[in-house]
C-alpha cells in the first residue's frame, strides 16, 4: 500500500513556461520555454458504457465525496477470459502495468488491473500466485485468495498449501516417508526453528544463502511445478548453505535443521523423488489463483474487516483502492477508486466492501492499493498517477479475436505543426491465422486503403496512419481489422473511429503583466492558424482543472492566421493552462500550452 505523487488537472505531462517578475510599471513578454500538445478527448459522460471486446467493456462512475470509480465489467465467454499473470515474468523482478499488457498484446490482452501485495525488495508476491495451474508461488493461508474457475466463476476465501515429497524405490520394496513441504518460492519466515521450502525457475535468481540443505531435482520431462499435479524427477545434485542456481526442468527442495537434515539423508544423488502441491478448491482446469485480501463482500452483504494481517493503516486509510467481484448474473466487476492523490476522497476497506455491494457484487476481495492500484486499457494507464509503480502481478482480460485500438484523442491533424501530423495504431492477432486491417471514408466518399494483408502466428502490429503519405482527405474514417483464424474457427471482426483533422494548429503563447499592487493585470495572447471556418473558445485552467479566465466562447472565425488575447485583473500565483478549442465540421479539436504565474 502507499501511493506515488499524483499529476492534476492538464498539468500532468507537460512542460510549463515561466511569467518573471517585473520592475513597476514595465511590460515584459515571457519567453518561449514550453511544449504545446494535443487536449485529450473530452471525458464521456459519466457513466457512459465503452465497448472494449464483446462482453468487456469501460465505464468512469462518479460519486459524492468526490469518488471516481473506473470500472470494468465483464462476462467470460468463449473468446473472452481472465487470468493472473506475473508481469514481468520473473518473481525475482516487478514490472508495470502497461509494460505487461504491452508485452501480451499478441496474446490478446485486452485491460487488466493490479492484484497481490508484495514484498518492495524481492518483488515477490505475498500470497498464492497460480497462472493456470502453474504454481508460481504459494499460498498465504492467513489472507483471502481469489480464484478463477475454467469458465469465470470467482471463489474468494483462505487457500493452504499441502505440499508433499516422497523419495521412491524403483524396486517397491522400501516404503519411504511422506514429508512436507510448506511454501513454494517464497523464504522460510527467520523465526521458523524448521521446515522445507520448493524452489522452481520462477523465482528467477539463486536460492536464498541462508544455513540449511539443498536437493536439486531434474523433473522428468521438464514439466512445471503446478497445482495438484504429482511430479516425479531424479536427485543431480546436494548443496548446503543456498545460493544455488535453478536450471529450467529443475526444482530444488530446500530444508532447515531436522528437515535439512532429512533431506540430505534421503535425497542422495541419483534418488528418485515424487513431489506435490496440494491446494484444496482449486480445479485443475482453473485460470488461476491469485492472492489478495481481505474479503471485502460475502454473500452479498458487506464484510467488516478480519484483519488477515494487515496493518489499521492498510485497511482504514483513505486511499487508491482496487477489488474484483461477481454478481448474482455471473459477471465480474473490476474496480479501482481514485484517492487523494488523484484529488479524490479515497475509500477505506470497510467503505470499498460497501461500495462492491452497491454495484451489485456478491463475493468480492480487495487488491493492492494506494502507488499500486492501476487498470490499463492496452498500452494506456487510466489511473491518473504522476508515475506508474511497477508491481508484482495482475489480472489480464484476454480476448482471442480480432483487435484494434487507436490511441487518444483518435484524431491525425496533418498541418505540418509537429503535433499528431500521424498517428500509430495497434491491430491485435491472438490466434494463427489471416489478419485483415483496412482504414476507408466513413459514409462512403471513395477512399479506402489498406493498411495490413498478413499471414501468420499470433502477432500485434503497429501501423502508421500518415495521411500525407495515403493521401487522406481531411474527414471521418473508419478502421477495420478482421481475422480469419487457420484451425478454421469463425473470423472476427472490429472496427474504430477515427478523424483526420488539420483545422487547428502552430499554437503560440505569450503573456506579460503590467501594473503592480491591486492594480496588477495579466495579457496572455495565442495565436493559430485555422484551416477552415471554426467556432473558438480560448481559455485558462488552473492545476485544479476549473476554467479562471475566458479570452473566447464558440468564436466563429473564418480560416487563416488568428489571434485571441485575454486581459484582466491578476490572477494567483502557479500553474495554468492556456487551452484553444476549435470545433469544426469534423468536430472538435483543441491545443494547449502551460504558463507559470509567480
Amino acid at each position: 500500500m502507499g501511493g506515488t505523487s499524483g499529476g492534476t488537472g492538464f498539468n500532468a505531462h507537460v512542460l510549463t513556461r515561466t511569467l518573471l517578475p517585473l520592475a513597476a510599471l514595465a511590460a515584459i513578454a515571457t519567453p518561449v520555454l514550453g511544449a504545446v500538445t494535443v487536449v485529450p478527448p473530452p471525458s464521456a459522460a459519466p457513466g457512459a458504457v465503452q465497448p472494449l471486446v464483446p462482453g468487456l467493456s469501460y465505464t468512469v462512475m462518479n460519486r459524492p465525496g468526490p469518488q471516481v470509480l473506473h470500472v470494468l465489467t465483464m462476462r467470460p465467454n468463449a473468446l473472452l477470459s481472465l487470468g493472473p499473470t506475473q508481469l514481468s515474468g520473473s518473481l525475482s523482478q516487478r514490472a508495470t502495468l502497461t509494460s505487461g499488457m504491452t508485452a501480451r498484446l499478441a496474446t490478446g490482452a485486452t485491460a487488466g488491473i493490479n492484484a497481490d501485495y508484495f514484498d518492495l525488495g524481492t518483488g515477490t508476491p505475498s500470497g498464492i500466485l497460480s497462472v493456470g495451474p502453474r504454481l508460481w508461488a504459494g499460498p498465504e493461508p492467513s489472507r483471502s485468495a481469489l480464484t478463477i474457475a475454467n469458465g469465470g466463476a470467482l471463489a474468494v476465501g483462505k487457500l493452504t498449501l499441502a505440499g508433499r515429497y516422497q523419495k521412491l524405490d524403483p524396486a517397491g520394496t522400501t516404503p519411504f516417508p511422506k514429508r512436507t513441504f510448506r511454501g513454494v518460492n517464497r523464504p522460510l519466515p527467520s523465526t521458523s526453528s524448521t521446515g522445507v521450502v520448493i524452489y522452481t525457475p520462477d523465482f528467477g535468481r539463486p536460492t536464498p544463502s541462508t544455513p540449511g540443505y539443498e536437493a536439486v531435482v531434474a523433473i522428468d520431462g521438464g514439466v512445471p511445478l503446478s497445482v495438484n499435479a504429482p511430479l516425479q524427477g531424479t536427485v543431480i545434485a546436494q548443496g548446503t548453505g543456498g545460493g544455488t542456481a535453478i536450471g529450467t526442468g529443475q526444482v530444488v527442495i530446500y530444508g532447515k535443521n531436522a528437515s535439512g537434515t532429512s533431506i540430505i539423508n534421503e535425497l542422495t544423488v541419483g534418488s528418485r523423488v515424487e513431489l506435490e502441491a496440494g491446494i484444496a478448491g482449486i480445479a485443475p482446469d482453473a485460470w488461476g489463483a491469485v492472492g489478495g485480501g481481505p474479503m471485502i463482500v460475502q454473500g452479498g452483504v458487506a464484510v467488516p474487516s478480519a484483519g488477515e494481517g494487515f496493518t489499521a493503516s492498510q485497511l482504514t486509510g483513505r486511499t487508491t483502492r482496487t477489488a474484483v467481484g461477481q454478481t448474482a448474473d455471473g459477471r465480474i466487476l473490476m474496480v479501482v477508486s481514485e484517492g487523494p492523490q488523484q484529488g479524490k476522497r479515497g475509500y477505506t476497506t470497510a467503505e470499498q466492501g460497501t461500495l462492491m455491494v452497491s454495484l451489485g457484487a456478491t463475493d468480492a476481495i480487495g487488491f493492492d492499493s494506494g502507488g499500486s492500484s492501476l487498470m490499463a486499457l492496452g498500452r494506456q494507464q487510466v489511473i491518473p498517477w504522476s508515475s506508474e509503480r511497477a508491481i508484482a502481478d495482475g489480472l489480464i482480460a484476454t480476448y482471442l479475436g480480432a483487435q484494434i485500438s487507436i490511441p487518444s484523442p483518435q484524431r491525425v491533424s496533418p498541418n505540418a505543426d509537429g503535433l499528431a501530423d500521424s498517428s500509430s495504431i495497434d491491430a491485435q492477432s491472438p490466434v494463427a491465422g489471416h489478419t485483415l486491417v483496412t482504414i476507408a471514408r466513413r459514409g462512403g466518399g471513395g477512399f479506402s486503403s489498406v493498411l495490413l494483408d498478413q499471414t501468420g502466428a499470433p502477432a500485434s502490429n503497429q501501423i502508421a496512419i500518415d495521411p500525407a503519405t495515403l493521401a487522406m482527405p481531411e474527414g471521418p474514417y473508419v478502421v477495420t481489422t478482421t481475422l480469419t483464424p487457420a484451425d478454421g474457427t469463425p473470423a472476427t471482426t472490429m472496427n474504430r473511429n477515427l478523424v483526420v483533422d488539420g483545422t487547428l494548429g502552430s499554437l503560440k503563447v505569450s503573456a506579460k503583466t503590467t501594473g503592480k499592487g491591486k492594480a496588477k493585470t495579466n495579457t496572455v495572447k495565442t495565436s493559430f492558424t485555422l484551416s477552415r471556418q471554426a467556432k473558438v473558445t480560448m481559455k485558462i485552467v488552473n492545476s485544479s482543472g476549473k476554467t479562471v479566465a475566458k479570452g473566447a466562447s464558440n468564436r466563429k472565425m473564418s480560416g487563416g492566421n488568428r489571434t485571441v488575447t485575454w486581459s484582466g485583473k491578476a490572477l494567483p500565483a502557479g500553474s495554468y493552462n492556456v487551452v484553444v478549442t476549435a470545433q469544426s465540421s469534423y468536430g472538435l479539436s483543441g491545443l494547449q500550452d502551460s504558463i507559470r504565474l509567480r
